[in-house]
């Protein structure tokens, strides 16, 4: 059997930047393991599988290298703009992903596309993962926001803080969330409002490129924090992305680009 792929480079508009993530749009679903495998195959931090429901309507179900997601954004991102590419959706309405997170409705404004996601909030991690977390940052100053759904967050002092860290993959794995976020606010010269950086070594995702989950409770944070509603972010990774975030109370929104670099096939045994 032969399976259309498309790689996606998300939340940039150039090639070479930005996450990339791999698409397929099926009939139905391959089994489970077969999912799996093509995921670890590819090894990219996330694969996506989309089958239609009805017009506009498709079950999204996301795979890492090594296990299945209930939520990632810029896979869900990197589909919405191949659907769009290969006039699989209308434009004029909004698209909806029915997920292991519940419905996702998507929409377009020109050139960004718009997640509507649900917000998540920080409650305090385990003692654990604070003892965890001082002895992996030691001496840096930090302010540990706590735990939002499997993800452990820390502010740090200073953008050129979380640019110049250091993971300790090792300590990182021990933290009991599947993935750890640091974050700062901008430079005063930027455009953008706050960085961030994502780890999940326990996901085979050392550091990832562009995390738009990861803004379901960065978005809320930091639009109490900094008084407003509308920001403008950017993940400091190699590749490095940029997001346009709305705080909506209980839903945040995610807005970004996205480029294609590849289409073909898969042989599929």
């Amino acid at each position: 059997m032969k399976l259309a792929i498309a790689i996606i480079d998300a939340f940039t508009n150039q090639p070479f930047r930005g996450n990339p993530a791999a698409t397929a749009l099926v009939d139905e679903f391959p089994e489970e393991d077969q999912m799996q495998q093509i995921a670890a195959e590819i090894n990219l931090s996330e694969t996506a599988f989309v089958k239609p429901l009805a017009p506009n309507h498709f079950h999204l179900r996301w795979f890492t290298p090594t296990r299945e997601v209930p939520l990632c954004g810029h896979a869900t991102l990197a589909i919405a703009h191949y659907l769009r590419e290969i006039s699989a959706i209308a434009n004029d309405v909004p698209l909806t992903f029915s997920t292991l997170s519940g419905d996702l409705k998507i929409s377009f404004e020109d050139h960004l596309i718009v997640m509507d996601f649900p917000a998540a909030f920080y409650i305090n991690c385990s003692e654990r993962s604070q003892q965890i977390l001082a002895v992996m940052l030691g001496d840096m100053t930090y302010e540990a926001l706590g735990q939002s759904e499997d993800y452990i967050t820390v502010v740090l002092q200073s953008e050129s803080a979380v640019k110049d860290f250091q993971p300790k993959y090792d300590q990182i794995a021990q933290l009991d969330g599947f993935g750890f976020i640091i974050t700062a606010i901008a430079d005063a010269n930027q455009s953008y409002d706050f960085v961030s950086r994502f780890f999940a070594p326990k996901a085979g995702l050392p550091e990832d490129p562009v995390t738009g989950s990861a803004h379901c409770s960065l978005t809320p944070y930091w639009a109490k924090r900094l008084g407003k509603s509308n920001l403008k972010a950017k993940q400091l990774s190699a590749r490095s992305g940029d997001l346009e975030v709305c705080d909506r109370l209980t839903r945040v929104l995610l807005k970004g680009e996205a480029v294609t670099f590849l289409r073909g096939h898969i042989n599929v045994g």
